[in-house]
This record gives structure tokens, C-alpha cells and sequence, in this order.
């Protein structure tokens, strides 16, 4: 079987395979480097064991942080634990390569896939085209996946555009983030701040797509942080995952499904997690001569009970807050803003399960008036009401 891409996703998706015994070639039309990297790097400790790796990439570890209302007021929450993890994340890349590659993977970079169809692969290295006879084909080729495209596969309809820096920050937090909401800083989304190598700030926003980003972002860092810029990217994010991430001999995996988590952008963990089943149902059709789109279907039940309600309670309450106006977010802030809430938040926050801090807030009967001002801030019950099937509905009775 052919992997198509050579990132965190495609990594894993071979890695797995592999250990289930199928024969397994990974392409990547860049080095394995991983850099650049189009890639905050923050994700949550339990990541690095999902995907198998080591805690060598880890380069911070992050407790709390500091939330930016557009009107002014901050809100700090800080945790007794470790809630994420700061990565570096070309080595994280390349680590996962290597695994794949002594799980019995064959790599090639600077390969690049220029068609396919059911059963075959043409690759273009240094000007040498190849024909490759395949049973499956696993697209882990991002958001603008050209597997999809080949196969008639869905790519996700919503994109975000982003842009980010690293800059010089002498007073930066060593294990704090900073969020910026506002439609004059980020519409629709906020800016991050996140601290990385020593005396390195990574700093970024996404929008719609259309939107000047790095316009935004270059008036955003002229206010708050004036520091040397070392590094640029740009890249696009996709929200919500594909109606269908299966076809007759290929699965689609990570961003090119759309399996990036709608609340935050990232995919680390969300696509890790659905890479395993991919490398594993996969490998197990390959081996059984019966990778057709039945078959592989399995792999789509998998991974929307694993985690299929948790991407559309995230869509849902994306919706909900890119809609909401800077005087509304400032209102939320003001239904927040008070000790014991932020304390649950900081014990109970979750960014991979963010439904999860629903049903934390339900014991607390003394918090409840602030909820009912919390949802007046959101626009009411109407609002809520999809949140709040999402966040309670029983996994396999969800329907899309």
C-alpha cells in the first residue's frame, strides 16, 4: 500500500500498517524534515503517546494562560497540571518517519505523487516518473489533498487562512499562553501567543479565508509584541471533517479530511488518532485482498465513534463564537470572570474534549446563575441547543 504524505498523519497511518504486516511505501515531496513548520506545535501531553513518540520534541510545558477580551479585560487560568505540551515540531516529525520507517515502512522523500487511480500511484522523483501497483492508497496530503481530488473524495469546505511568526520575547511566560479575541485583531478566531525555544515567541491568527492575515497579524505585533521576527509561515486550516473519508482503495487521514479540531485548528491529535485506525484498517484490507469501499468503510465507523461527536460539538461551538460580536465576547468574559468558574476551567479544560467542560459545570448549582448570564452572552437558548445535544447525546446515537 501507498501513504501519501509524509507529515504527522501520514507517519502514523504507515507506522501502522506496517505493524499489522501489510507492505507499506511512504511518499513525502519534501525532505521528512518537517520544516517548515506550517504548525504551532501545542497539543495536549497525552499526544506524544498516541502517536508513539518520545518526549524528545517537547520543548515547554504549558500550565496556564491569559485570555484578551477586545474591551480589555483578561482572564487568567492557571492549572495545578500540565494541560499542554509546546513542541518542536520538525523533530516530532521526523521522529515519527524514523518510527515508520524501523516498523518496516519504506520512505521516500522528494517523491511526489502526480496522479492515481484504484490500484496505482505515478510518482515523480528528480524528473524520474514511476508507475506503482498498489492495494490502497491512504491521502494524508492536507487540506487541498490531490488524492481526494483523483478519487472524486470531498475536501473540506470550510478553510481558514493563518499566518504566524517567531519573534524575540524577553519577558515571554516559560508556561503560559496568551489568546486574543476581536474582530480587529482575528474575525472570527483570535491570535495566539505561544512560548517556544528559549527567548522565542510564536505568535499567530487565522480568518476566513480572503482575509489579509498577515496584514492583521503585522499590525497585531506592532502593538503588543515589537520583537525581532526570525521565521514566517502561512498556511490554511480545515474546519469540519468530509462527508465521506473512504473510497474504493484509498482513505482519506488528517487535514485532508478535515480532521482538525474546529475549536483550536489543531490536528495533531485528532489526526494521530485517526491514523491509527487508517494504518490498521488499511493494512488488514491489503492483506486480505479486499480493499474495496466496503471494506474500508470500517474505518470510517472507527473514527466517528471514537471522536466524530467531539468534531461536531467543536463545529457547533465554532459557529457559535465566530459569530459572536466583540460587545457579545466581552459579555461572556464578564460571565466568566469569577473565581471558582475559572478555577473549574482550569481543572477540568480539556483541548482535545472541550464538551467535556459541559458536564463539569453541572454539579455546581452555585454557578448556574452565571451560566444562564453565560448563555444570555452566547444569544440565548436557541444557541445552546445544539451545543448541548452534541456535548450529552450518547456517542453512537449522534446523528451528522
Amino acid at each position: 500500500m501507498v501513504v501519501v504524505g509524509g507529515g504527522p498523519a501520514g507517519a502514523v497511518a504507515a507506522r501502522h500498517a506496517t505493524v499489522v504486516g501489510a507492505r507499506v511505501l511512504l511518499i513525502e515531496q519534501g525532505d521528512g524534515s518537517g520544516e517548515p513548520a506550517r504548525c504551532t506545535g501545542l497539543v495536549s501531553p497525552r499526544t506524544l503517546d498516541l502517536l508513539g513518540a518520545s518526549t524528545t520534541s517537547v520543548l515547554r510545558e504549558i500550565r496556564g494562560g491569559t485570555l484578551h477580551a477586545p474591551g480589555g479585560r483578561t482572564l487568567n487560568i492557571r492549572a495545578e497540571t500540565v494541560k499542554a505540551v509546546v513542541l518542536d515540531r520538525g523533530r516530532l516529525n521526523r521522529e515519527l518517519i524514523e518510527l515508520a520507517a524501523s516498523a518496516g515502512a519504506e520512505v521516500r522523500t522528494h517523491t511526489r505523487a502526480v496522479a492515481a487511480t484504484t490500484g496505482r500511484v505515478w510518482t515523480k522523483h528528480q524528473g524520474n516518473k514511476e508507475e506503482l501497483k498498489t492495494a490502497v492508497i491512504i491521502g494524508a496530503d492536507g487540506p487541498q489533498s490531490a488524492i481526494a481530488s483523483w478519487f472524486s473524495l470531498p475536501h473540506p469546505t470550510q478553510l481558514l487562512v493563518a499566518s504566524q511568526v517567531v519573534v524575540t520575547e524577553d519577558h515571554l511566560t516559560p508556561d503560559g499562553i496568551e489568546v486574543f479575541f476581536g474582530s480587529d485583531v482575528a474575525p472570527g478566531f483570535f491570535v495566539w501567543a505561544v512560548p517556544a525555544e528559549e527567548r522565542c515567541l510564536r505568535v499567530g491568527l487565522a480568518a476566513p479565508l480572503g482575509t489579509d492575515t498577515n496584514a492583521l497579524l503585522s499590525r497585531f505585533m506592532e502593538r503588543r509584541f515589537p520583537g525581532e521576527v526570525v521565521e514566517r509561515i502561512r498556511g490554511v486550516i480545515p474546519i469540519g471533517t468530509v462527508e465521506t473519508t473512504v473510497g474504493d482503495g484509498v482513505l482519506l487521514v488528517g487535514d485532508a479530511a478535515g480532521q482538525v479540531k474546529p475549536t483550536s485548528g489543531g490536528g495533531i491529535y485528532t489526526g494521530g488518532m485517526c491514523a491509527r485506525i487508517a494504518g490498521e484498517i488499511a493494512g488488514y484490507a491489503a492483506l486480505a485482498g479486499k480493499p474495496n469501499r466496503k471494506t474500508l468503510t470500517e474505518y470510517e465507523r472507527r473514527w466517528q465513534r471514537e471522536i466524530g461527536r467531539e468534531f461536531r460539538f467543536g463545529l457547533a461551538a465554532r459557529r457559535a463564537l465566530s459569530a459572536l460580536s466583540n460587545s457579545e465576547i466581552d459579555a461572556i468574559f464578564a460571565a466568566i470572570d469569577e473565581p471558582s468558574i475559572l478555577s473549574l476551567i482550569a481543572k477540568k479544560g480539556d483541548i482535545d474534549y472541550p464538551s467535556r467542560l459541559v458536564h463539569s459545570f453541572l454539579p455546581h448549582q452555585e454557578l448556574w446563575p452565571r451560566l444562564l448570564a453565560l448563555i444570555t452572552a452566547l444569544g440565548g437558548w436557541g444557541k445552546i441547543e445544539e451545543l448541548a445535544r452534541l456535548a450529552f447525546a450518547p456517542r453512537d446515537h449522534v446523528t451528522l
